[in-house]
């Protein structure tokens, strides 16, 4: 909050769309509770423990359970930073590249631009990993045989694909695993050109086996969440939504000089950027890309080196064609980008973000060049010494004071000169925050939002009053959200407001001019109060966008209607204060409510019907009709009381003379939800389209929801922690 109360237009802890996991984060300290479910955001939906947003990754989960609050977005950086540095610096110690070498190249992949403004992205969380993964194909190729051996390997690659998946960016997965199979498609060329096994080594197909039992130990590990980001990413629609966006969208040429000047187009900071004249979307981050001007020079250097037959031709051929399969199409557009960005899970995505693959090969070439700097200079050195021993005494003198120390030591500086220009440039991309104001804090209205959350009240706003998905950090229940959505969910609201999604990308929010504020639709989701800016006399219209943080739409945004307020007088402020306005709903339906009658139909017909007709009726398919039906005549119940309320769980107690049927707006999401009458498990059907309804027989009950992890599902994970037990154990026996 702002001096008078008002929300600042950018919250320094949600400081990009992507980055407001930060409320996520914030949960984890009352781990377990919400990391299945995350009652809190979009009326529901599937909580951390899946991979999209990459919060197991270590890199994310250390700092937000181990840190302080206002830590958590330094720790993640920090992790996130001197992690790619180590672990491209041990690819390249492993390769036996020298220390300075290893160190330049290291530089140029942890704090390029195209890492550090993504830090606090999912995104990262993969990438850093990357160095790793070649590592995994080394050992997988160079590590003779014998069961500790084979163990040793396959330890090294399970954990480094375990780290990487855990991530949780497909796309970034994905890249990461094609760089893999080519370095291991051209050692295997290079080991089989060679005539001979490396000492100790074993050959392509072994390796290959290797490398598919670590990954499958990896994959059975995160089982659950796999499967739980699938079925997220089936019900979210975004395939759909994104389709064709990979073969859309080339980099114009101009956008190679970020590679070697990272500014040249302008900062956020200064809130310059111009743009290189790419997509609507245009902007900084998307564009990063920078290694600066040295790492630029010494990777031409490396890649010269492809042409010698000593040095790291192998090396440098590697990083030359992965740029390559990534630079042609996405460069080039046309045909080549349709047909490469067409690919099954490419088609979706934004192509132009495998430009990091570039960046990789562009630290490794830029190792390669400075170790070819390094062989020439010891050469030079070495043949004026030879001149000096035939006492050319002016040449002597070069050696000694010129050639050796002034080169060396411009060398030895090479790795300080690529990172400190591109540390800054992220230093200065970073908002500074004081840490007593980079916490979510309670104010009054928010203190009122909790306790009506705790009833199972929600709560919704026009505008950016609360932003989506802080309320998850706060403990609050609203119906908007972001990118936690499911596309049913979505069409759903679209019946209070027809412009709540798809003007601010994963968002769902409520338009100030459109929204219904006594929508039916909004009275089934239990939406009890509207918040609304300090001061509004609405919770919707034009006073709320003109005390708005940030206007909701620009001027030139086409025209939208102001919203009338059918079927009721205006709705009553229940709450002024500086912090925000609460304007209170008392049409509003219970979490859990009971109704005797059923008719065929889904979201399309809940979005059409009226209060009376939804408090009433549930609408369900012809399976679950049919089922139903035979029950027989049920009246509703003659009174609910919720016992229990949790993020994984709910306790309903049902008392009627007939049998009723229990509806809620407690999403139902299978498999995952179990519903129990009296302790015992009992079917549940989908009420509305989206939720969860069990059929009441007469008489007092108890109904149960329990969140659960199919046992399959836990079961294959726990075979997979056993044979990673299996393999640390059999790594470490000595013979």
């Amino acid at each position: 909050m702002g001096p008078d109360g008002v929300a600042e237009s950018e919250n320094r802890l949600l400081s990009d769309p992507a980055a407001s996991g930060e409320t996520t984060l914030v949960r984890y300290r009352n781990f377990p509770e919400g990391f299945f479910w995350n009652p809190w955001v979009a009326s529901g939906g599937i909580g951390p423990f899946h991979l999209a947003q990459g919060f197991l990754s270590p890199f994310v989960a250390l700092p937000a359970f181990l840190l302080p609050e206002a830590g958590i977005e330094t720790g993640i950086l920090f992790l996130k930073f001197n992690f790619a540095f180590l672990a491209a610096y041990a690819f390249f110690r492993s390769r036996r590249f020298s220390d300075l070498a290893a160190a330049a190249g290291s530089a140029a992949w942890a704090f390029a631009t195209g890492q550090t403004v993504w830090g606090l992205w999912m995104q990262t969380s993969v990438s850093v990993t990357y160095p790793l993964l070649l590592m995994a194909v080394d050992r997988a190729l160079e590590v003779s045989g014998g069961l500790r051996n084979e163990a040793r390997a396959i330890r090294f690659g399970a954990l480094a694909i375990l780290l990487c998946l855990s991530g949780g960016f497909p796309h970034w997965i994905l890249y990461g695993a094609g760089a893999a199979a080519l370095y291991l498609l051209l050692r295997a060329i290079e080991r089989r050109r060679g005539g001979v096994r490396a000492a100790g080594g074993v050959g392509a197909a072994r390796a290959f086996v290797r490398l598919a039992v670590a990954a499958a130990i990896a994959v059975a590990i995160l089982t659950p969440s796999i499967l739980a980001t699938r079925r997220f990413l089936h019900e979210s629609g975004y395939g759909e939504l994104r389709r064709g966006m990979g073969g859309s969208f080339a980099l114009p040429l101009r956008h190679l000089l970020l590679y070697a000047w990272p500014n040249y187009l302008g900062t956020p900071r200064r809130d310059d950027y111009s743009g290189v004249g790419w997509i609507p979307g245009d902007n900084y981050i998307e564009t990063a890309a920078g290694v600066g001007v040295a790492a630029s020079a010494l990777a031409l250097v490396g890649l010269a080196t492809i042409f010698r037959r000593r040095g790291r031709r192998s090396e440098a051929l590697f990083a030359a064609i992965l740029a390559a399969l990534v630079a042609i199409p996405l460069y080039g557009g046309g045909a080549i980008l349709r047909i490469v960005g067409g690919l099954p899970l490419l088609d979706i995505s934004l192509f132009a973000r495998a430009k990091i693959l570039i960046v990789f090969a562009l630290a490794i070439l830029a190792a390669c060049g400075v170790e070819a700097l390094e062989r020439l200079a010891e050469c030079k050195v070495e043949a004026l010494e030879r001149l000096a021993e035939c006492k050319v005494e002016a040449l002597e003198r070069l050696a000694e004071d010129g050639f050796s120390p002034v080169r060396r030591l411009a060398l030895r500086a090479v790795p300080f000169v690529i990172a400190i220009p591109l540390a800054l440039l992220a230093l200065d991309f970073y908002p500074e925050c004081r840490p007593e104001e980079a916490v979510f804090r309670d104010t009054p209205g928010i203190v009122r939002l909790r306790e009506a959350a705790r009833r199972g009240e929600r709560f919704a706003a026009a505008g950016w009053t609360l932003i989506p998905n802080v309320s998850e950090a706060l403990g609050l229940d609203d119906v908007r959200g972001h990118f936690l959505l499911d596309a049913g969910y979505r069409r759903l609201v679209t019946a209070a407001d027809p412009n709540a999604y798809g003007s601010h990308g994963t968002y769902l929010v409520f338009d100030p001019r459109s929204l219904d504020p006594h929508s039916a639709v909004l009275d089934l989701l239990g939406v009890r109060w509207l918040a609304a800016p300090p001061g509004a006399s609405r919770p919707v219209g034009a006073d709320v966008e003109s005390r708005d943080a940030a206007p909701f739409l620009p001027e030139e945004s086409a025209a939208r209607s102001e919203p009338s307020e059918p079927g009721g007088p205006p709705l009553a402020r229940a709450y002024a204060g500086n912090d925000l306005s609460l304007f209170e709903r008392p049409t509003a339906f219970s979490r859990f409510f009971s109704v005797a009658e059923t008719r065929l139909g889904g979201v399309e017909e809940v979005r059409r019907a009226d209060r009376d007709t939804l408090a009433r009726v549930v609408y369900v398919s012809p399976a679950d009709q049919a089922r139903l039906e035979a029950g027989g005549t049920r009246r509703a119940a003659s009174r609910l009381r919720i016992a229990e309320l949790a993020p994984e769980r709910f306790r309903v107690e049902v008392d009627g003379d007939a049998p009723s049927l229990l509806v809620s707006t407690q999403k139902r999401f299978p498999p995952y939800w179990r519903t129990f009458l009296d302790g015992r498990e009992v079917p549940a059907f989908t009420a509305d389209g989206l939720f969860l309804g069990v059929d009441v027989p007469g008489g007092s009950h108890l109904v149960e929801g329990r969140f659960v992890v199919p046992r399959a599902e836990v079961a294959v994970s726990t075979i997979g922690i056993l044979a990673f037990t299996a393999v640390m154990i059999a790594a470490a026996i000595r013979r």
